[in-house]
């Protein structure tokens, strides 16, 4: 069994290990999703390994995973599943705190099915944790954080945007954009990245999406942040596409074109994409604001510099950090920060290759990092993005989003 197998093997082992906890536990719809995916698991090792006594032993796992996760699914609503074990005090512990949120049976079944699927996060990013990109911070506060903070201000024909969707290079900060956004507006924030929406059993996608748009208008106001939103939202009609991806597809645009986001009942919808240009059309037009997050500047490449090189020790002047910004033009913010982690690493990989590490017990003194670092690691690590696909940016941006 290679190495690759074998994680692939533990991580099955280890997910049905959750299942089995969640259902002892009585959290029934929990453990349906972690079974289910414990058996999807088991299906692609058994794609790559060929032993026939471990091929037999994954399928008769998953047998009876989909069988436990059948038994749960047809008992959920009505008496104990069979097969599983009292738990007095996790009933009491759960029926507590329904009558202290006030929230029902019905809406804890809803926020149990996605609570091991989407995360829902408390982001503790500011502003200021993203350097440059002003323009864009504006636009995201206009169509964000405004609308929540302020909703008095969004009556009659000055209606909030529903959905909004941010496009541009990797590593541009997209995903702190949303994350600061859903901060400073004290949102409630589903962060649901497209492996977490698709599954291979038929119809649960559908309920996964349907339960996060339902718990989002519970927990309202609510931002929900979907990254990489064009590897579920491609454009419909292609060779290539499944039956159950297209069933997928139209109910997220019905539940993003249904969005019922009222003055008191805020729901806005974030995507975040690397290839606007492969969202089907009905999927784009749902998203009323597009917004490009290009390239950081000169001056958001020094403030990326300066962020990434913080608590640490350096003999760099403001002088040497706008040279540094220059040098790395056509960096985004993700390159500069790998740029940052390899020379933070340089003086300590050079005590090691010394040996003045090996004794444990033994003070060390760890050298500033300098201008000559950086220079030597900027001709190693090279930008991830090249001129032609700035150039498709900024070309779709012109056509169909807003630059």
């Amino acid at each position: 069994m290679s190495s690759v197998d074998s994680k692939l093997y533990q991580f099955a082992v280890q997910t049905a290990k959750e299942a089995v906890a969640l259902d002892s536990q009585g959290k029934y719809r929990q453990a349906i999703n972690k079974y289910q995916r414990a058996a999807e698991i088991l299906m692609q090792f058994m794609k790559y390994n060929k032993n026939p006594q471990m091929r037999m032993l994954c399928q008769k796992n998953i047998e009876e995973y989909m069988e436990r996760a059948k038994i749960l699914k047809s008992q959920l609503g009505g008496a104990r599943p069979r097969g599983s074990k009292p738990s007095v005090s996790s009933n009491e512990s759960s029926n507590a705190d329904k009558s202290e949120t006030g929230v029902s049976s019905e809406e804890q079944e809803l926020i149990e099915m996605i609570s091991g699927t989407i995360v829902t996060e408390s982001p503790n990013v500011k502003w200021n944790d993203i350097a440059g990109l002003e323009n864009v911070k504006q636009a995201v506060r206009e169509a964000i954080v405004l609308p929540i903070a302020k909703p008095e201000l969004f009556t009659g024909a000055r209606k909030p945007w529903s959905g909004i969707l941010l496009f541009g290079p990797p590593g541009c900060g997209k995903t702190l954009l949303a994350k600061a956004a859903a901060t400073e507006c004290k949102a409630t924030f589903f962060s649901a990245s497209s492996a977490d929406l698709l599954s291979k059993w038929l119809g649960e996608s559908e309920k996964l999406i349907s339960s996060l748009f339902k718990v989002a208008r519970m927990k309202a106001p609510s931002l929900i942040f979907m990254d990489e939103i064009d590897s579920v939202a491609t454009k419909r009609g292609e060779g290539s596409e499944s039956g159950g991806e297209r069933r997928v597809k139209t109910q997220l645009l019905s539940e993003i074109q249904g969005l019922k986001s009222t003055h008191d009942n805020l729901l806005l919808v974030l995507g975040a994409t690397n290839r606007p240009w492969d969202i089907d059309n009905a999927m784009l037009s749902r998203f009323e604001k597009r917004v490009h997050v290009p390239l950081p500047d000169l001056k958001g490449r020094v403030g990326i510099f300066k962020i990434h090189t913080e608590g640490v020790n350096t003999a760099l002047s403001d002088e040497d950090f706008v040279e540094l910004a220059v040098r790395s033009e056509g960096y985004s913010g993700r390159d500069i920060a790998n740029v940052c982690r390899e020379v933070i690493m340089l003086p300590v990989r050079e005590l090691d290759m010394s040996g003045l590490l090996e004794d444990s017990n033994k003070d060390v003194e760890v050298r500033d990092i300098n201008l000559k670092d950086f220079k030597k690691t900027l001709k190693k690590v090279k930008p991830m993005t090249n001129t032609a696909l700035l150039k498709q940016y900024n070309d779709w941006a012109k056509e169909f989003g807003e630059a």
